[in-house]
């Protein structure tokens, strides 16, 4: 039976080297599980608050897009009128008014 000690002592000593193995692989597998989380939040949050955002300032852009564009017409269409040549009726009526 002697000879049988030596040999559980030493399956004694590697179930306890591949205990504490376990053990270390164990903790780096869950800081990595938290990492990989953790990364995939933050991604996930740079992609999605940017959209929301362009979501809800989109109207108020639009709106002053469309403000700014409809004044830039009116400034046309006043540039147009002084610089477009009265058709021959207006002529007449205009010189009937002065009493021409």
């Amino acid at each position: 039976m002697d000879n049988n000690e030596p040999h559980y002592e030493t399956l004694q000593e590697q179930l306890n080297a591949q205990q504490e193995a376990l053990v270390q692989i164990y903790t780096s597998v869950e800081k990595t599980r938290k990492m990989i989380f953790w990364s995939s939040v933050i991604n996930t949050a740079v992609f999605v608050i940017p959209l929301i955002a362009v979501a809800l300032l989109l109207p108020k852009i639009m709106n002053t897009l469309t403000a700014s564009l409809s004044g830039l017409g009116d400034v046309v269409n006043i540039n147009s009128n002084i610089t477009a040549e009265p058709s021959l009726r207006e002529s007449l009526e205009n010189l009937q008014n002065l009493g021409l």
